[in-house]
């Protein structure tokens, strides 16, 4: 029977953070949706979430068919930083004869609970040269020697998209999810989705998720895609297809170990067993999504709209509320929500009493804040207006607007020997007063202040002080300018913290070589290498193929005996975490030195 090769769908999950166990799950799937007489369906009973031994769960009657329990299997992995176990139990369901026929919910009690899966519909077809999904065991040979057909993964990668809403108004912030779903087949090198952008304002992906999914009794592992649209045109318009490409990885059958005219015991040998394996680039497109894009109504729009829409909460807030006329007063606008920022403006403050600066406005995620410096130029003034900000919400399809102030303040004349402070007034004119009597002369100062000077300059103790105050002003100046760097540039920050983080995360390998893990060792080597490249070059590790590595390198002018070392540690993990390939602990121990001493020498060379 054929090896099931296990999906991927960034190569590389990561493998810190917290553990927490799954909640409790009870899933049937099976192989096909469709059999002939001669072949054989593989049922598959999972639970998740439980840590302890199950016992094997009875099947009910099944029309149409013979089962046969084949055994259990168990599997952990670490998904998005959780905890994932799964025991499985495996079925063969032998078709008595042909016709539709459903496999009923099959319940199983665990840890005192009752849980139930959901029907599966079967079709049983006299001869399998009409079943769409040949089984494993009859087709073994060819399907593994050569590269899957379109047709053939039709039905096994499709991509989805959705929105919240097909009716929306112009520049509205639209929620978009893009679905990858992949059933049974070893997908690897994904890339983030493409699609037109004419006629619309796209905010960048977030980091996309991943999960499972069972659909008609077929398992699909998930990958979820999540931004915001804007439509920027009115009217009818179609978003997408929306396009995922990536790389199936298959078996060729081409070449053997054992072949007369390889060298056994040569590098050959080697070679065959990574050639025996190859990609093919896949494109999978989804259905296109009808919107209806509307302009916002006239009916009751404040005069002072800007074009905000969606839900907002609008703060404002005065600091300190009593000053002197001149004196500088703090105004802070805090704008949160869920809503097309992208074209939001904040409230604009004007009025005749104050001076007024160009506010500091700062942005973040679904929030926008703004600081700004007025001055009241008289001392009647007895209170900051109020500040309006207007909006559409969606939800409810009309205008509001949220008023904050007026903010009392007091404000008190300048002294009589005190300058006007606001910056661009008239000077308040006033007499120079009379000096002192006891004004002491500048010439007695002038010869206290050189005695001074003269025991300092004496006092060795003056300057080791002086020194160290200079060596400590260098070091504080060097320093901030480290910290600043790191704060405001990421490319920085990420190329500093990649040798470091590398080495961390090996250190988690000589764990999984004691536990004989090979696919957990491997899993965690391709992880280490990419997102080690990923940090040097400032790129997303999900977009770093095998090939785009390589070019990379080159480009790099890389020595080609390090580029193939590499290229041979990143197509060795695919075959043990996807192909069922497997390694000893003494192979994963000089993989682990090989990797080290790349990243070292990457380090030196990857500046």
């Amino acid at each position: 029977m054929m090896k099931k090769l296990i999906l991927s769908f960034f190569i590389l999950m990561a493998t810190s953070g917290v553990l927490r166990a799954d909640a409790v799950t009870f899933e049937a799937t099976v192989n096909s949706s469709r059999v002939s007489l001669d072949q054989v369906l593989q049922l598959t009973l999972t639970v998740t979430g439980v840590n302890g031994n199950l016992d094997p769960v009875s099947l009910p009657v099944l029309d149409g068919f013979t089962a046969k329990y084949l055994g259990p299997s168990t599997s952990v992995s670490i998904v998005n930083g959780d905890y994932h176990s799964e025991r499985s139990f495996v079925y063969n369901l032998f078709p008595n004869k042909t016709g539709h026929f459903q496999i009923p919910p099959i319940s199983a009690t665990i840890i005192g609970q009752t849980y139930s899966t959901k029907p599966i519909d079967v079709e049983v077809i006299e001869n399998s040269a009409q079943a769409q999904s040949p089984s494993p065991s009859s087709n073994e040979a060819s399907d593994q020697n050569q590269a899957p057909s379109t047709q053939s993964l039709k039905d096994k990668i499709l991509v989805k998209v959705s929105v919240d809403n097909t009716a929306v108004f112009l520049n509205e912030r639209i929620p978009l999810t893009v679905k990858l779903f992949v059933n049974d087949v070893p997908m690897r090198d994904i890339q983030y989705p493409l699609f037109n952008k004419t006629g619309f304002l796209v905010d960048d992906f977030e980091k996309p998720e991943q999960s499972s999914q069972v659909i008609n009794g077929g398992r699909y592992d998930v990958v979820v895609f999540k931004t915001n649209i804007y439509p920027a045109r009115l009217g009818d318009l179609t978003f997408g297809p929306v396009q995922i490409q990536g790389n199936v990885l298959y078996k060729t059958g081409q070449n053997s170990p054992f072949n007369q005219d390889n060298n056994f015991f040569g590098t050959d040998v080697f070679n065959n067993f990574f050639n025996a394996y190859a990609t093919r680039p896949v494109t999978v497109s989804s259905e296109p999504v009808q919107l209806h894009v509307s302009s916002l109504p006239e009916v009751n729009r404040p005069q002072d709209f800007s074009g905000a829409i969606g839900q907002f909460d609008f703060k404002a807030s005065i600091s300190p509320a009593q000053v002197k006329a001149g004196d500088p007063i703090t105004l802070k606008m805090d704008l949160k929500g869920s809503g097309n920022f992208k074209g939001t403006q904040m409230p604009v403050f004007q009025d005749l009493g104050f001076k007024t600066y160009a506010p500091q406005i700062k942005e973040g995620i679904d929030e926008k804040t703004a600081e700004e410096v007025i001055i009241p130029t008289s001392a009647n003034i007895k209170e900051v207006p109020a500040l309006r900000f207007s909006y559409f919400d969606t939800s409810l399809k009309d205008y509001k607007t949220i008023t904050q102030g007026p903010f009392a303040i007091q404000v008190a004349a300048p002294g009589p020997d005190q300058q006007f402070k606001a910056v661009g007034f008239s000077d308040v004119g006033k007499e120079i007063s009379a000096p002192p009597v006891n004004q002491i002369s500048l010439g007695k100062i002038l010869i206290k202040a050189r005695q001074l000077l003269k025991k300092l300059f004496a006092s060795i103790w003056f300057w080791v002080s002086l020194e160290f105050i200079i060596a400590a002003g260098i070091f504080y100046f060097l320093w901030k300018r480290f910290r600043d760097r790191l704060e405001n540039d990421p490319a920085f920050a990420r190329r500093l913290k990649a040798v470091k983080e590398a080495r961390q995360a090996l250190s988690q390998a000589e764990g999984y070589i004691s536990k004989g893990s090979s696919k957990d060792f491997y899993a965690l080597l391709s992880k280490v290498l990419r997102d080690y490249l990923a940090n040097k070059w400032h790129q997303p590790s999900a977009a770093l193929s095998v090939d785009e590595i390589l070019r990379q390198l080159k480009t790099a002018k890389l020595d080609d005996a390090h580029i193939a070392r590499l290229k041979t540690i990143l197509e060795q993990s695919d075959l043990v975490c996807f192909a069922g390939a497997s390694r000893d602990a003494g192979q994963m121990r000089a993989d682990l030195s090989q990797a080290k001493d790349l990243i070292t020498h990457l380090e030196k060379s990857l500046k």
